[in-house]
């Protein structure tokens, strides 16, 4: 069992790998003339493991995508690996990427595009097939280089007969290349482990950032060694860098720190970043382009000591002390994203789908076995119940 991160301490939790360069962060340029300043940055092109593909360090989130015009000016910046799923936005953003590609031409060979969708314990070949045939509609193209599982929650769920005979026939049609899998609960590093065991998952989507698990770092070393590659979301750490007082004086970029700090990490191929609009196209960019300065080696420090007790990793490990069921992890992760991710309507709905039982309805009348379990020493109740209060129509 991969430890749930209770061993870290204030000293841990912050580990920069690579030397910093020393250089000024530049500004973000203003949205209007974002288009015609990309040329001047060089975007870095990593080894996607044995897979033999070559991904942007920064590929393009479509969460929330729906402007097919970013996705050309992605493109210039040098963002060809774009990140999708058929749930995003009920396909909404496959759409929209759709629509994008249609308008790029010859250049759909310059991408790397890595779609899935949620395929649990019952599925049969067909639905799997279904859903590739969707996506690729949506997408107007004929072929996805990644095909992974989202949603996974336990090694159990990587198991799917039907999934890797679907895969299969796809692959054998050309519709799909690799087969790769995402997760946001905890026990993902059990998950990550069991996917490297398995040997047929070629691709990791997992979230990293500076914060939380221990081991992390010698799981991806362990899924490179098999030549398995990995790229990564929600770098991060809960977003709350607005919180800190003057945390980004002197023209630095947090967001930009943190996509940097996990390119120092040889094991990563991308980090991928959600793209609402322009200005974060150079920004994201840049952090590819100019390696890891002191000035935000130290403001990630800053933000790891201030945010300790405050940022819920979504270990669960306060889960099994609840009495009342609730999905800690997840009702947290839905109030990241209405506070500080700008997803309130998502993030509503969401927490509208989990069960009645595992809402934060209970919460406040708790006596709050959840905190002194928690790892981390976070007020967890308190956080309960205003997620319940931000997160319910009602």
């Amino acid at each position: 069992m991969a430890t749930n991160g209770s061993g870290i301490d204030r000293r841990r939790f912050l580990k920069l790998g690579a030397a910093t360069s020393g250089l000024a962060i530049g500004g973000c340029g203003r949205v209007d003339d974002v288009m015609a300043d990309v040329s001047d940055l060089e975007m870095q092109f990593r080894p996607l493991g044995g897979t033999g593909l070559k991904v942007s360090a920064v590929s393009f989130g479509s969460y929330g995508f729906d402007n097919p015009a970013l996705l050309s000016a992605a493109l210039d910046a040098g963002m060809t690996t774009i990140c999708t799923s058929g749930s995003y936005q009920n396909g909404r953003a496959e759409e929209a990427i759709g629509k994008a590609i249609g308008t790029i031409g010859g250049r759909r060979d310059e991408l790397v595009l890595f779609t899935g969708a949620v395929v649990k314990a019952g599925a049969s070949k067909q639905s799997v097939l279904d859903s590739i045939d969707a996506s690729l509609r949506r997408l107007q193209t004929d072929r996805v280089e990644i095909f992974r599982i989202t949603g996974v929650s336990s090694p159990d769920e990587l198991a799917v007969d039907a999934l890797f005979e679907a895969f299969e026939e796809a692959k054998a049609a050309g519709k799909v290349s690799h087969l790769g899998l995402s997760g946001h609960h905890g026990g993902m590093q059990d998950v990550l482990n069991a996917a490297i065991d398995d040997g047929r998952y070629k691709v990791l989507f997992t979230k990293y950032d500076f914060a939380s698990y221990p081991d992390q770092d010698e799981i991806l070393g362990r899924a490179s060694a098999k030549g398995i590659g990995t790229l990564v979301f929600k770098t991060g750490a809960g977003n709350r860098e607005k919180e800190i007082k003057d945390l980004e004086a002197g023209g630095l970029s947090y967001k930009q720190a943190t996509i940097k700090w996990a390119l120092t990490n040889p094991n990563v191929a991308s980090v991928c970043v959600k793209i609402t609009n322009f200005s974060q196209i150079r920004e994201y960019a840049e952090a590819a382009s100019t390696k890891i300065t002191e000035p935000e080696v130290a403001m990630l420090r800053t933000y790891a000591e201030q945010m300790y007790d405050k940022y819920c990793r979504f270990c669960s490990t306060c889960e099994a002390s609840c009495p009342h069921e609730v999905a800690v992890a997840d009702v947290m992760r839905y109030a990241m994203y209405f506070k500080y991710d700008g997803r309130e309507k998502d993030s509503m709905e969401l927490y509208g789908e989990l069960p009645r039982e595992c809402q934060a309805a209970t919460c406040d009348e708790c006596s709050a076995p959840c905190e002194s379990a928690c790892p981390f020493g976070r007020q967890v109740k308190d956080e309960l119940v205003e997620a319940h209060r931000l997160l319910s129509f009602a």
